[in-house]
C-alpha cells in the first residue's frame, strides 16, 4: 500500500538525477522535472539502476533520505517516483504535503507555511 511504502521510503536512501554537478553550496543541481498538466513534478527513483533512459539526460546524482528529500521539494511541486516504470507514481503537491505531515514526523504547519 502507498502508506507502507511512504514509512519506508521516508527511511531510505533514494537518487534524485540531476543534469548538473552538485557543488557543495548546492549550486548546480538541475533535478529532472516534469509538466503534468501545468504543474512541476519533480522525478526521484528507488534505485540508480532505475534511472535507465535518463541517464543522458542526468548525468548526474544526488543521494539523500526520503523525509529530507521531500522536506526540499518546493511547496507548488509534486512528485514522480520511478517515472515510465511499473513501479512509479506521481504525487500532487497537496500529496507531497500530506506525506510530509504524516511519514516525516513533522505537523503539516511545521513542514509548510503556505498563504
Amino acid at each position: 500500500s502507498l502508506p507502507d511504502f511512504f514509512s519506508v521510503f521516508a527511511e531510505s536512501d533514494i537518487v534524485i538525477p540531476s543534469g548538473g554537478e552538485l557543488m557543495s553550496d548546492g549550486s548546480g543541481f538541475q533535478p529532472l522535472l516534469f509538466d503534468k498538466e501545468g504543474v512541476q513534478m519533480v522525478a526521484c527513483f528507488t534505485a540508480m539502476e532505475r534511472i535507465g533512459e535518463f541517464a543522458s539526460l542526468t548525468p548526474y546524482c544526488l543521494k539523500i533520505k526520503g523525509d529530507e528529500f521531500l522536506l526540499r521539494i518546493p511547496v507548488e511541486y509534486g512528485l514522480v517516483v520511478n517515472p515510465r516504470q511499473s513501479a512509479g507514481f506521481d504525487v500532487p503537491p497537496s500529496g507531497v504535503r500530506e506525506i510530509i505531515a504524516e511519514f516525516a514526523g513533522l505537523s503539516p504547519v511545521s513542514a509548510y507555511v503556505t498563504e
